[in-house]
């Protein structure tokens, strides 16, 4: 049976509310959608509940799926807006994106000086702000470009555009630091065995 049948006999199941279904598309998908929750709330405990959260917006809202579109897609949304609405909820501090634009300075790290791996962006966003974070994780790991963002976020595109710039920007600051930082750690210095102290025996 090909992955499309599948999942249309899945999704009939969810729609009567067939437990089984329910728990094979769980299984099926879990570990994806909890993936997306994770890059953008920063966090394993906090992750796993926004999940479980989108899971249950999915089983009940079945109904507004069109058949056709893409399945995965369709969570997948779904699972993003309940993860940014968790880091709202969880996050009082948290500064709103501004719905202004204005360019950012150009001062830093040059981008083109600096080597970083998709390990060092993904441990860097870590330490981002959460609106950057957000930003960040919603262009260059989930694949939406600037106008969903913007629909998302409910901003207008020029200002994610802004955002998005100094959110880079600011990752480039910390991935430049932890580089610099690792190529100036002291190295530990082996004792030399010439060094060691003799001692006599009686």
């Amino acid at each position: 049976m090909k992955m499309e049948e599948t999942n249309a006999h899945l999704i009939e199941g969810c729609r009567r509310g067939n437990r089984t279904a329910q728990l094979a598309l769980y299984k099926q998908f879990a570990g994806r959608l909890y993936v997306a929750c994770l890059r953008i709330v920063g966090n394993t405990s906090e992750a796993e509940e926004a999940m479980q959260d989108a899971f249950l917006k999915i089983f009940t809202r079945l109904d507004q799926y069109q058949d056709g579109q893409c399945f995965e897609a369709w969570m997948h949304r779904i699972a993003v807006h309940t993860a940014i609405d968790y880091v709202r909820r969880q996050t009082p501090d948290w500064e709103e994106l501004s719905d202004d634009y204005t360019e950012p300075d150009d001062d830093g790290p040059d981008e083109e000086e600096i080597r970083y791996s998709v390990a060092q962006v993904k441990e860097a966003c870590k330490k981002l702000p959460v609106g950057y974070r957000v930003i960040l994780s919603l262009y260059l790991f989930e694949g939406y470009d600037m106008e969903e963002i913007a629909s998302i976020l409910k901003i207008r595109p020029s200002s994610v555009r802004s955002q998005y710039l100094r959110a880079k920007r600011k990752l480039l600051d910390i991935i430049a630091a932890n580089t610099s930082s690792r190529r100036t750690r002291p190295r530990r210095r082996c004792r030399s065995t010439s060094s060691r102290p003799t001692t006599s025996r009686a």
